[in-house]
């Protein structure tokens, strides 16, 4: 069974949140060192952010698109509330990852804590 992540950029113009779901390897030190390590610009975090459905973050994202086994579209949700309240919705994603312009920060869905930096985590468990 694979641990799901919703990875989702934030518009600051009109506050809405655009995410798409990565079925395996949600946690931190999976998909949140995959986008630390390989994403953090913000023309790489809009690519994964609206690129759709990956079955698995790789540091190559043309590879995780041609490796999706399904071809499912980005999500839009109208704000960072909504996105924290309705994006485990979708699938049952365990961790939700935002791209806020500068760095990613993730939320697990289980847990009523909101949004922690992932850079500022990998180092806690290194």
């Amino acid at each position: 069974m694979g641990t799901s992540a919703m990875i989702g950029i934030h518009n600051p113009k009109d506050g809405t949140v655009t995410a798409s779901y990565c079925h395996y390897d949600g946690y931190v030190e999976g998909v949140g060192r995959t986008l630390v390590e390989h994403y953090n610009h913000q023309y790489d975090a809009n690519i994964v952010a609206n690129g759709g459905y990956v079955s698995s973050l790789d540091s190559d994202y043309l590879v995780s698109r041609q490796c999706a086994v399904h071809n499912e579209p980005a999500i839009s949700y109208k704000s960072i509330t909504a996105y924290l309240e309705r994006g485990s919705a979708y699938s049952g994603a365990e961790y939700l990852y935002i791209w806020d312009g500068e760095a990613w920060y993730f939320a697990p869905t289980d847990a009523d804590i909101g949004f922690e930096e992932v850079a500022i985590n990998l180092k806690k468990v290194a």
